[in-house]
């Protein structure tokens, strides 16, 4: 095959995913939510040029109208503006842990499934001793030794959050290594290199891809919990408009709380989403079904 004929396979491969794919009507508009949201976060600049210190005189705490559709906060802050400026920092934190976490626990299981032994063991007991760390706990500890940096917590949360991926790769790669084409490679004399990244790593892309598109809703939450509660530095942020929020509460400003809120609700439903969307296209036998990845899995290994 030419390397013009593997572009073309390649990009008949991925046209027929994104049609099977966009079968999930739910899917796609969670997909279409986050390209948007995606691309306010980096235009920011250029659809509120004033930025998100523009101070509007005697308009503070108005309830959401047509000059400001999500209101403003206690300092005449246009809402709407503060929240796409907060989604850069919430996006970046989101795919940026998310991607170490993909990277550390892809590594991680492929070589722990592939190896097996005592590298197995040894790998397995540091994934062990990494899933008894809790992230808030150690957050609080980050903070109190070191000076609270967005770096500190992103490292945090994709150190507590590669564990589990790490594990999934590894079941499968333990099956997947035990498969008659493999055993015909390595009789054969194929190196590990050739044996993990041509035939284990593209058969575990539809786990990495789905797992990945599930942790990420659980980064974004981690992030604006530990923004809430003031256990990062002062940025502007989703959780960090809620937790400012609080004290105006009682002067009825419940847009302040609400439409961040609605922003962590709706980006991390449609990672969900888009989970499930994958999930389907990537395995057709469960297409129209609500199992569960475990169970999808479960069957892959039978």
């Amino acid at each position: 095959m030419t390397e013009e004929e593997g572009q073309e396979s390649w990009l008949a491969s991925a046209s027929a995913l994104f049609r099977s794919f966009a079968r999930n009507r739910a899917a796609l508009g969670a997909l279409i939510f986050l390209i948007v949201l995606t691309l306010t976060a980096i235009f920011a600049n250029y659809l509120f040029p004033d930025g998100p210190s523009k101070y509007f005189i005697n308009r503070q705490l108005e309830p959401p109208s047509l000059a400001f559709p999500f209101g403003t906060d206690y300092l005449g802050r246009d809402m709407l503006s503060l929240i796409a400026y907060g989604a850069r920092t919430d996006l970046l934190i989101a795919f940026s842990a998310g991607g170490l976490i993909a990277v550390l626990g892809t590594f991680t299981g492929l070589v722990a499934g592939y190896y097996g032994g005592n590298v197995d063991g040894v790998l397995m007991r540091i994934v062990d001793i990494f899933l008894t760390l809790p992230t808030l706990p150690l957050i609080l500890v980050v903070v109190a030794v070191a000076q609270p940096s967005l770096l500190n917590i992103f490292l945090v949360i994709a150190l507590t959050g590669w564990p589990g991926m790490a594990r999934l790769i590894r079941s499968n790669v333990l099956a997947l290594a035990k498969q008659e084409f493999i055993q015909i490679e390595k009789v054969m004399g194929a190196g590990v290199g050739r044996i993990i990244f041509k035939h284990l790593l593209p058969n575990m892309m539809n786990v990495i891809l789905v797992y990945t598109s599930l942790i990420i809703p659980v980064v974004i939450l981690t992030e604006a919990t530990i923004e809430f509660l003031g256990l990062a530095p002062l940025s502007l942020s989703w959780g960090f408009l809620i937790n400012i929020s609080l004290s105006y509460m009682i002067q009825g400003a419940w847009w302040m709380s609400v439409f961040p809120g609605l922003a962590i609700f709706g980006t991390s439903l449609s990672f969900y989403l888009i989970s499930e969307g994958l999930k389907e296209a990537l395995t057709p036998k469960l297409r129209r079904k609500g199992e569960s990845l475990a169970i999808q899995l479960a069957e892959d290994r039978r």
